[in-house]
């Protein structure tokens, strides 16, 4: 009864909508890098901390074969935009769009724009950049609980008129959560 006169209910979409079983689907190299390359150094960094999609790319790495064994110095978490450390004395950042853009200064590498912009929009992307240049993005899916699309038709059928998503991914993956359960 209470619940037909709330007029809001905002999810978490990361363990609410979705599963919080985060996974690698691709990895797009930049900078003329190879994939096994740049998810190793990926790996190498998240290795260190317990978030869902550095355990995805550790998953990743492991699956694929993929030894990474610490080759940096001192790991730098920054709390909820990425990883900062040195790798053969080049500085290597691996977070948000945010962290690695717009905090870092990190540039796309010449004629590589088209590639970036054509990067699939329905997954998150985890950006991997050494010495100020972009070298990768891992696209990473967080796939939708079965059950997500029944519990938000649900709260309509009782009268809830707004529902709301909140998310640190981008806006493009997030409406694509959001049309997907509705």
């Amino acid at each position: 009864e209470e619940l037909a006169r709330t007029g809001i209910v905002v999810f978490d979409k990361t363990g609410t909508l979705t599963r919080a079983t985060p996974k690698v689907v691709k990895v797009v190299p930049f900078s003329g890098c190879s994939e096994s390359e740049v998810l190793q150094l990926a790996a190498c960094l998240e290795e260190h901390f317990p978030h869902s999609m550095a355990n995805a790319v550790v998953r990743e790495a492991k699956e694929r074969g993929i030894s990474h064994e610490e080759m940096h110095s001192e790991v730098e978490y920054i709390v909820a935009h990425g990883i900062a450390s040195r790798v053969s004395g080049e500085r290597v950042v691996i977070g948000s769009h945010h962290f690695v853009f717009e905090d870092e200064h990190c540039v796309i590498p010449a004629g590589e724009q088209a590639k970036f912009d054509a990067l699939p929009d329905t997954y998150s992307h985890l950006y991997l950049a050494v010495s100020g240049a972009l070298a990768a993005v891992i696209c990473i899916e967080d796939p939708l609980r079965p059950e997500a699309a029944d519990v938000i038709r649900g709260l309509r059928e009782l009268g809830v008129t707004k529902l709301v998503m909140m998310t640190g991914d981008n806006e493009k993956t997030a409406r694509a959560v959001a049309e997907a359960v509705g």
